[in-house]
């Protein structure tokens, strides 16, 4: 039986061929994560979640963020929380999940990061509009709420966030739109 081949069809096959080494490219450059990837997903499963509590807000919900607080909640309770697009003060330290140091507030002013919400990775938008001025916690941010599968500076992509963090202050309390 023979078979009739279009030019159509002879030129997607062809463009096809074409294409494999660049697939392959791609392919290797992304199984160079997958060990780092499955070991960040197996932290995540392993995380003791009677110490951490996940929040996952109504507006993103896709988005998670643990949190283990380190103070008496009930002590900052009346204490502002922070809007969407509020300044706030905050001290961090980052780690990944290995313990190598990521980056910190203490290379800026009076070791303080003023930052607002929106203006940083879903994750970390999310604790900083759940926290109290004057909480502190450790926040694990998994990377799907972080940087997902990009590379950021030192950070490789598929890297769960390990922020320490204080609120500070909040600078400007914005106020909802109505």
């Amino acid at each position: 039986m023979r078979m009739k081949v279009t030019r159509t069809a002879a030129a997607i096959l062809l463009t096809g061929l074409a294409a494999m080494p660049f697939a392959s490219c791609i392919k290797g450059e992304h199984d160079d994560y997958e060990a780092w990837r499955e070991q960040n997903d197996a932290y995540l499963a392993s995380l003791n979640t009677t110490e951490y509590e996940l929040v996952v807000p109504d507006w993103a919900p896709q988005n998670s963020v643990y949190i283990k607080w380190h103070n008496d909640r009930s002590l900052t309770a009346d204490s502002l929380v922070a809007m969407s697009n509020s300044t706030l003060d905050i001290k961090y330290e980052l780690f990944d999940i290995e313990g190598n140091r990521l980056g910190d507030s203490y290379m800026s002013k009076d070791s303080v990061y003023q930052s607002r919400p929106n203006q940083n990775v879903v994750g970390m938008w999310i604790a900083m509009t759940t926290m109290h001025v004057g909480d502190s916690a450790t926040l694990i941010i998994p990377y799907p709420s972080g940087y997902g599968a990009q590379v950021r500076g030192d950070i490789k992509p598929y890297t769960n966030l390990i922020y320490n963090v204080k609120i500070k202050g909040i600078k400007a309390l914005e106020k909802p739109l109505n």
